[in-house]
């Protein structure tokens, strides 16, 4: 008549021996997790660390804060007041009256009372007696385990004793293959930190993205590169005119060695103002090239050249009134600068008060132009004949140029002596 309840899936609640074997298996897996999380922290940063799989850095704001929100809150389920829809309505019309108000305060204050300038003490990001640890984006450790002193640099006024001691402090073990770099994401990096150096030297450490650390070797930072390559391109900037800048340096951010023996050498590609391609060449000791990093820097060459005084046309004869001298990056010059010298010149093109005066910009008042009637002299012995002919194209003093006899109709080639003369001999 009666048949018993039992605890098969979808015939009834679970027995109350099926629950307690359920919350058996629940303890289990967390105190599992625990041991398991404690043994980690135990043995220093396992495996599993040298991977970068930190996104938190990469969402947005809206992303973040809608992820603080509670499961029913991102759900749309639950209202983040506990009104009704009339209460939550003449709220948000009191709240943006406050906004407004609040925000023609700022701009009022913004307006009429300007912030003072700020003094140079207020400019000092770490006072008297303040100091932090910057944790560099790569290193090397030289032992089995990893060292503070290997990845951080002191910064402020920190006391030398308590340096010498932080840093010989252990971290964790170093990467057990040399000479293969590996990576540890900031938020490990941060927890790990704070496991072997407590919660306070932890919180005076600038973290970078992500700590990537080999075992044995050599590392080249930025910072190293950049003076290698301002060394290295010291001599041929030198021998330059004017005056040399390196600027906007895209260099990679570090650069390993296996070992001592072997070394980077820079391999710029060809100096010109603008944008220089450089790369660095990672030897063996044989001098085989492993491989090669590419980075970049702007070359700004300051030199002075002669740019025009005013408004100037096409045609117009180039006096030295018309001229000034201008101090300009040579990277935004289209063609090679007039050296002053020469002439008498005229211009091939307008030229606007303040622009550069180029080569190509300049034409010599002696020169014949096409369709121009010049006179034309044979000379040969004691003959000397002279006549009318038409330029058939340009031509500066001492070229061979086509013209047409005006009396004849033949063409003829002659050399040009002058702006109106041209002569056979």
């Amino acid at each position: 008549m009666y048949r018993r309840a039992t605890a098969w899936p979808g015939r009834g609640w679970p027995s109350l021996g099926a629950l307690a074997v359920l919350a058996g298996v629940f303890c289990l897996l967390i105190v599992w997790q625990m041991v398991l999380g404690t043994a980690c922290l135990a043995a220093g940063v396992p495996d599993a660390v040298w991977q970068d799989n930190d996104r938190n850095h990469r969402r947005s704001p809206s992303q973040i804060k809608r992820q603080l929100r509670s499961p029913d809150v991102r759900a749309a389920r639950l209202p983040l007041a506990a009104t009704d829809r009339v209460g939550d309505e003449a709220g948000d019309a009191a709240l943006a009256g406050e906004q407004a108000a609040r925000s023609a305060r700022v701009r009022s204050q913004i307006a009429h009372a300007p912030a003072p300038p700020a003094e140079a003490s207020d400019l000092q990001m770490l006072g008297q007696n303040d100091w932090r640890l910057k944790i560099e984006s790569a290193a090397v450790a030289l032992n089995d385990s990893v060292f503070l002193g290997d990845i951080a640099t002191p910064l402020g006024h920190m006391d030398e004793t308590l340096w010498q001691d932080l840093s010989r402090r252990a971290l964790w073990a170093a990467p057990e293959q040399e000479g293969k770099p590996m990576q540890v994401n900031r938020s490990r990096l941060a927890q790990a930190l704070r496991q072997a150096l407590g919660k306070d030297i932890a919180g005076r450490c600038i973290l970078p993205t992500s700590l990537v650390i080999q075992r044995g070797g050599l590392v080249f930072r930025e910072d190293v590169l950049r003076d290698y390559v301002v060394k290295s391109l010291t001599p041929q900037l030198s021998a330059m005119p004017g005056e040399a800048q390196l600027t906007e340096f895209r260099l990679p951010e570090y650069i390993f060695l296996e070992h001592a023996q072997q070394q980077i050498q820079l391999e710029p590609g060809k100096l010109a103002p603008g944008r220089i391609t450089l790369r660095f060449a990672v030897k063996e000791a044989d001098g085989t090239v492993l491989r090669r990093v590419a980075g970049t820097v702007n070359l700004q060459l300051w030199v002075t050249v002669p740019a025009a005084m005013r408004v100037m046309s096409k045609g117009e004869n180039l006096t030295p009134e018309a001229v000034t001298f201008m101090r300009v990056n040579a990277a935004t010059l289209k063609d090679m600068p007039w050296d002053g010298q020469g002439g008498p010149w005229r211009l091939a093109r307008g030229l606007s008060a303040g622009e550069p005066i180029l080569q190509s910009d300049l034409q010599s008042q002696l020169m014949v132009r096409r369709g121009d009637v010049v006179t034309l002299i044979y000379a040969r012995g004691n003959l000397r004949m002279t006549t009318q002919a038409e330029a058939l194209s340009d031509g500066e003093p001492g070229a061979t140029i086509a013209v047409r006899n005006l009396q004849s109709k033949k063409q003829v080639y002659a050399k040009v002596k002058d702006g109106g003369t041209v002569i056979i001999e």
